[in-house]
């Protein structure tokens, strides 16, 4: 399945839950780049400059590059040559050290784009970069033309060649690793040694990469979660309808939910980052309908051990460090060992914004703290937090790509962490119950009809399965 609306107005509840922790610590929010399309991932040079991905915002179709989205209702994914990947100097100048890469986008807002999705250097130097695909491998160098996305490579920052180092489109096309949908979207990675680790959130997997060219040695897929989802948790259908898929069989992987409609169970898996004893930690998205609060983190080791038993015997053996999270798209730890997670949405995303880039609701995020004896908190919520996607901490702060599945909004951001009194304030908690009441009443109204709304459109989408 493909990570769904990523990957990225705000009222509303959050801003009452979390407003004393953020006065009391102070904590303040910048914005270091601004006008993005679709920024994911980063890293840090030893400068400190900011080496950011750009999935770009696609093409208008014009040309016939363009496939069905497998996940935003059949709504045209379209390619075209604006991904980049940028240098931010410390001094805020933007370069573009590679322009004009591979990115296909929903057409024509251009959200929630695939192409240009993380970046790395190793212990050495070295640099590397990760491209996506959202979508069926099969089409990528036929109907696309685009045989660039889903891969990693080595790159020369000198000469900006390209060097390939894996395929996951192509091995997901010939392995499956899940058995379920064929989709790739790798999202994100992580360097140890002389392997790179990369999430893959269509075909929910986890891949070991040898930087030496030997191609990928392992892989892995991420255990399906069942859950009980109650028909509340789902977008209201129109009324009368019994059998919204129209009797028709279900994917491969796919359940049926109480209200009819199909659930894929996938994991969805997004961010990864190195823990301090050395395993990989690994953040997942959850699939529709992003049923809250079912998020987990996972503990993997760099063997990706297999248990011996699952889908073709590649099922990924990993321990849940902590669940209760929505949505998740970045971890990342500080030099104490806490670890931090990135929630994209705080509710299920359907409430909020519609495929295509419509914003109808809040789309406000959050960072969540877990202290190495497994306490959290909130350190920031919403006030400029929208949809983001990938996490990193540098010298004292959080860095994050702001509204990170939207085209010419998008952000960089920097969250503050050592605190002092420059930190953004937010409304005292006399003032909060006022504004929780009013958005409270706004927002159920608002969302009853665009639920219904949204109910006809998952049908048509679920009769044409």
């Amino acid at each position: 399945m493909k990570l769904k609306n990523l990957t990225l107005t705000f009222v509303g509840v959050s801003m009452a839950v979390f407003a004393v922790p953020q006065v009391a610590r102070a904590v303040s929010l910048s914005v270091i780049a601004d006008g993005l399309d679709n920024p994911r991932n980063f890293a840090f040079a030893p400068d400190g400059s900011i080496y950011l991905t750009t999935s770009g915002k696609g093409g208008d179709g014009a040309d016939g590059r363009c496939i069905a989205s497998p996940s935003a209702q059949y709504i045209p994914l379209c390619a075209a040559s604006n991904g980049s990947l940028l240098k931010i100097a410390p001094d805020g100048t933007k370069t573009a050290i590679l322009p004009n890469l591979t990115s296909i986008a929903l057409t024509p807002s251009g959200e929630q784009a695939a192409g240009p999705a993380d970046f790395k250097f190793d212990s050495q130097g070295n640099a590397y970069l990760l491209t996506g695909l959202a979508g069926n491998p099969a089409e990528r160098d036929t109907t696309l033309k685009a045989p660039d996305l889903g891969k990693l490579y080595k790159v020369d920052l000198v000469t900006q060649a390209l060097t390939p180092l894996a395929d996951f489109g192509a091995y997901e096309l010939a392995n499956n690793a899940d058995g379920t949908d064929l989709i790739s979207n790798p999202y994100a990675f992580a360097i140890k040694g002389n392997n790179a680790y990369v999430v893959d959130g269509g075909a929910n997997t986890i891949y070991q990469v040898g930087l030496d060219g030997s191609g990928i040695k392992t892989a892995k897929a991420f255990p399906q979660e069942v859950l009980s989802l109650t028909t509340d948790q789902f977008p209201k259908l129109p009324e009368g309808t019994v059998d919204p898929t129209g009797g028709a069989e279900l994917p491969p992987g796919y359940t049926q939910a109480a209200n009819g409609l199909p659930v894929s169970n996938q994991s969805v898996p997004t961010g990864i980052t190195l823990a301090p004893d050395g395993s990989l930690t690994v953040s997942e998205y959850t699939y529709f309908p992003y049923p809250e609060g079912a998020a987990r983190l996972w503990q993997v080791d760099d063997n990706l051990t297999t248990t011996g038993i699952g889908v073709n015997n590649t099922q990924l053996t990993g321990t849940e460090i902590a669940t209760g999270f929505t949505q998740l798209t970045g971890v990342a730890y500080d030099p104490e060992g806490n670890l931090y997670a990135l929630q994209h949405i705080n509710s299920s995303e359907w409430k909020e914004i519609q495929q295509g880039g419509v914003i109808t609701g809040d789309i406000s995020g959050s960072i969540i703290k877990i202290a190495k004896d497994g306490t959290r908190e909130t350190i920031w919520s919403g006030n400029g937090l929208e949809a983001a996607s990938g996490l990193e901490y540098y010298n004292g702060s959080l860095y994050t790509s702001n509204r990170a599945r939207l085209a010419g909004t998008g952000q960089l951001l920097k969250i503050d962490l050592k605190g002092g009194s420059e930190g953004r304030k937010v409304p005292e908690p006399a003032t909060i119950a006022g504004l929780v009441a009013f958005s409270a009443l706004a927002t159920r109204l608002r969302k009853r009809k665009q639920q219904e709304e949204l109910g006809e459109e998952l049908l048509a989408k679920v009769e044409t399965l």
